[in-house]
């Protein structure tokens, strides 16, 4: 099946059996599953959840190469399935260097140190840090749904790509992973989302692991066809009684589409026991699946073969809020508008993520990067917000600008080429339209790599043999935007050492003093822009060329020579100080009432309450006057909160509906409070007065403040107090409670749960149908119909149902226990959960037991009766539980086999645990009225 058709997918599936004992498999093709990685990671960033740029170095080579990173920062995780082997759920994982600086520089004993490269870094340059790790399915009794993660504790195999050699790759790697191995242990990126809650029929899932398969050969599509593949869950549907296996193979089930559209990025296969039980286009089992950003998988077409097959894609959702682009790159001062979908933000905001006030302009969703003048750094991380409503709890979306000096670059920016040296790779930012040249418009020694269309083989040639150095800038061009690189060629050996060898970021105008290390410069020379005196070197006044530009000094003593590299900064010193100073001290380090009036929370792990802390920082004078600078989105992903002893409150991990004792990690099993900065919407907050706040004073501006809400659940009855600290950007530590005459420390206090009682609800029915019979006068509304429907409404006055969890779905009873028996009750139940904000809109109407169903379908019963509609135009209403109750004469007497268990569970009552608006659990029992006529009627019990 090499290539990969849907004609011979569906001819292999109509050779029988596929499943190996799943009910269900989805697939989801490599971009689809990359593009929900990008947005879970890039709305992150609207919780100060990222992983924090590093600086550092480390020596390689047997301590002969010193490699220093500066402000490296990484994209989004993105998998590759070249190495999948479809019996596990190991993949490739990388993350691309999105911005900062890398030098690489030679020290072997006994001779000088001298640059070898120098990078600056920009997304689509391809310098990815890579992994092999396991996707993992995470389960939430309390929660009652299951997370595919990347499960960081089985990272392996680290490598990246910025190095030259496989050698310098691996520990390139290694030294990557020492640096991020702490922030990733606690970075959690929920994928996909499957509630489990949510489906009670036969073709709900109520549980999965997953697989990764890599395309056939020859079958890939997409980005990158040798890394494509998919992720596949393999799901366990209601009513079956064991989980499948895996085999020695699977079909891939994601074929061309045709027409040279690439692959389809989603397919569904169900077994041909539960597929006549599945809705048009499976958006019953669908419905279930919750995606980043309310994206849906959204199936066009089905095929009965033996199974049935569905393919389609991952698409935005009708009420998708979805911020495009959601990562992009910008030259200084170009512009690029984001869209938002659906209706227009209610407000823009645009902050630089480590130096606050270096960003540029948004106008109407337009944002302009910053001038060259205005950066501080040569490249620089924005967070684009768009705030969904005027609420003060509304959603965000964000996004990221990575600024750069140059709209297209070239890495390395240098490069120092000995003669008799191999040819250099160079790659530029973009492969698209590119054209490479030396700036002189030369193309002499420049060699395509097809593979790769953004890099190109370089091999130098010397057009003064009689210099002992010789500069060869490069210029790649592709249209009016174009970026530089300068190659260093040495012709001779520099045998002696030059301090400093090596100056990163030489400002217009700017000077430096250059000394031979052990002895008196004889003699300078330069190659390049600039002035050179006595060793000490004057650059430029005005810029020097644009980036890349390079100026190299030697000075030589007793004939021989020692080699500096200069690379020249567009910004002057004072330029790069203003944008790069930042805050000096704090006017307010304060923990708040989100709510003034509200300080309480029900012990119940669910609800919370919500904590503003507020950071307002003092004015310094700058070069330009008075400065308001704000503390920093990288400052903010340290603040911490915590108990009044300063140990800290445990931090939920993400997807988490609340605290729940049971799932508590070991180190935490004792934890009666826990912390989120996602506010959970299921549940309303402890009901207060609404007493308007008394209006808070501005000390500084409102462009120094920063406020970050935590939200906080409880499981004891107790008074508790909270402070909290963050550390700056000199890495030095905060603390609330140290601000003289600051409220520093905010008091909670956790609430006992009262017990419901069963008088507190309501349980009534309601006649919706009737067929073939009468109503008898003596009040009898049941024996004289063959066929009734009465739907029972539970609610508790006061409060809202948003979650509904039953042991089972469906009840039945019938009139005897005779073997010939027909006269039969059976339920269905049907509700409307507050679900998570990604999610799609649940089908609506009547939902039966996946029991109830697979027994009608039985050859013996074949009972077509169940209605999945709701009848005479009746509907449930938010926050109540709606059971259906039908009396039919025509469902045949069902007894158990050795292969079946439907009796077992409906001769039984419902169980259900239903919570509330506030988080509090209601744990009751349903069944069938006692006495004569027992199937009639419906009771409810506590459990």
């Amino acid at each position: 099946m090499a290539s990969n058709s849907k004609d011979d997918l569906l001819a292999e599936l109509s050779k029988g059996d596929a499943m190996h004992g799943w009910g269900a498999m989805l697939s989801i093709g490599r971009d689809r599953f990359n593009q929900l990685l990008q947005d879970r990671f890039v709305e992150a960033f609207a919780t100060q959840d990222f992983i924090v740029p590093f600086s550092g170095e480390y020596y390689a080579d047997n301590n002969t190469e010193k490699v220093v990173f500066a402000n490296i920062m990484f994209g989004p995780p993105q998998v590759s399935f070249r190495a999948a082997s479809g019996r596990s759920a190991q993949v490739k994982l990388s993350m691309e260097l999105i911005a900062g600086r890398c030098s690489m520089i030679a020290e072997y004993p006994g001779e000088p140190a001298f640059l070898r490269r120098s990078h600056v870094l920009q997304p689509g340059m391809g310098f990815r840090f890579e992994v092999t790790v396991d996707l993992q399915v995470v389960r939430s009794r309390n929660a009652d749904k299951g997370q595919l993660v990347i499960d960081w504790s089985t990272v392996s195999d680290p490598v990246c790509n910025l190095a030259v050699t496989p050698s310098a790759e691996s520990t390139m790697g290694a030294y990557l992973l020492r640096q991020l191995g702490p922030q990733l242990r606690n970075w959690t990126l929920p994928v996909v989302t499957i509630e489990f809650h949510f489906g009670y029929n036969a073709v709900s899932v109520v549980d999965f692991t997953v697989v990764a398969q890599k395309a056939p050969e020859g079958g890939g599509s997409g980005s990158s066809p040798a890394d494509d593949g998919a992720v596949v869950l393999l799901m366990q549907l209601r009513g079956a009684l064991k989980w499948g296996y895996a085999p020695a193979g699977w079909l891939y089930l994601l074929p061309s589409s045709g027409a040279g559209k690439g692959n389809y990025g989603a397919s569904l296969l169900v077994s041909k026991a539960w597929a006549p039980m599945m809705a048009k286009l499976a958006t019953d089992v669908l419905s279930q699946v919750v995606l980043p950003q309310k994206h849906e998988i959204a199936m066009s077409e089905d095929h009965e073969q033996h199974d049935t097959i569905l393919f389609g894609d991952i698409t935005p959702g009708e009420d998708a809020r979805i911020l495009r682009p959601a990562l992009s790159s910008l030259g200084a001062s170009r512009d690029k508008l984001f869209t938002l979908t659906g209706t227009a933000p209610s407000e823009w905001s645009v902050r630089n993520l480590t130096y606050p006030r270096a960003c540029g302009d948004m106008v109407a969703g337009r944002y302009t990067a910053s001038a060259i003048d205005k950066f501080a750094n040569d490249s620089q991380v924005v967070v684009v917000t768009a705030k969904l409503t005027e609420s003060p709890d509304s959603e965000v979306r964000t996004a990221l600008v990575v600024e750069s000096s140059e709209a297209l670059a070239i890495s390395p920016r240098v490069v120092l080429w000995n003669k008799g040296d191999p040819a250099l790779t160079l790659t530029a930012s973009d492969g698209e339209g590119i054209s490479w040249a030396l700036e002189d418009g030369t193309t002499d020694g420049f060699e395509a790599i097809p593979e790769d269309p953004r890099s190109v083989r370089y091999t130098p040639s010397a057009k003064d043999e009689k210099e002992p150095v010789e500069l060869l800038r490069i210029k790649v061009s592709r249209g009016a935007d174009s970026g530089y690189a300068t190659v260093v060629m040495i012709k001779y050996s520099m045998m002696l050492q030059l301090e400093p060898f090596h100056v990163s970021q030489m400002p217009p105008s700017g000077t430096q003093d250059f000394a031979l290390l052990d002895y008196k410069a004889d003699s300078w020379m330069l190659f390049g822009k600039g002035t050179l005196k006595d060793g000490v070197y004057t650059a430029p006044g005005a810029e020097p060329g644009g980036p890349g530009e390079v100026s190299v000094v030697v000075g030589v003593a007793y004939g021989l020579g020692g080699l500096a590299v200069i690379e020249h900064g567009r910004n002057s010193v004072q330029q790069m100080a203003t944008q790069q100073e930042r805050w000096k001290a704090l006017n307010r380090f304060e923990v708040l009432r989100n709510n003034s009036n509200r300080n309480k929370v029900l012990a119940n792990g669910l609800q919370q309450v919500g904590i503003d802390v507020l950071i307002e920082t003092n004015s310094f004078e700058g070069a330009n006057g008075t400065v308001w600078d704000p503390v920093s989105d990288q400052e903010l992903s340290t603040l911490q909160l915590l108990y009044e002893d300063g140990s800290p409150v445990y931090v939920l991990p993400a997807g988490a509906d609340g605290l729940d004792p049971d799932e508590l990690p070991e180190e935490a099993a004792d934890q009666k409070w826990a912390v989120t900065k996602r506010r959970n919407v299921r549940y309303d907050y402890f009901p207060v007065s609404a007493v308007q706040a008394e209006q808070d004073s501005l000390l500084a501006p409102i462009d120094a403040r920063r406020t970050v809400t935590f939200f906080v659940n409880a499981l004891e009855a107790e008074v508790r107090k909270f402070k909290a600290k963050f550390q700056d950007h000199n890495n030095g530590w905060h603390y609330s409670d140290l601000k003289e005459g600051a409220p520093g420390v905010l008091e909670l206090q956790g609430v006992q749960v009262s017990p419901p009682n069963i008088d507190d609800y309501k349980f009534e029915p309601k006649r919706v149908y009737t067929h073939d019979g009468s109503n008898h006068s003596n009040g009898d509304f049941f024996n004289y119909w063959h066929y009734t429907t009465d739907y029972w409404v539970l609610r508790a006055p006061g409060l809202e149902f948003v979650r509904a969890r039953l042991a089972y779905a469906s009840m039945m009873k019938w009139e005897s226990e005779l073997i010939d028996e027909t006269y039969c009750s059976y339920t269905g139940f049907a509700f409307i959960p507050r679900r998570d904000p990604d999610s799609v809109s649940p089908p609506s109407g009547i939902t039966y037991g996946a029991e109830l169903e697979l027994l009608v379908h039985e050859e013996k019963v074949k009972f077509e009766g169940l209605d999945y509609g709701f009848k005479n135009h009746e509907s449930v209403s938010t926050g109540t539980l709606l059971l259906s109750l039908d009396r039919v004469p025509n469902l045949k007497y069902w007894v158990d086999t050795e292969h079946t268990e439907y009796r077992k569970v409906l001769d039984r009552p419902l169980l259900v645990t239903l919570t509330d608006n506030y988080g509090n659990a209601h744990h009751l029992r349903i069944t069938f009225k006692g006495g004569v006529d027992s199937r009639n009627q419906l009771v409810l019990e506590g459990q």
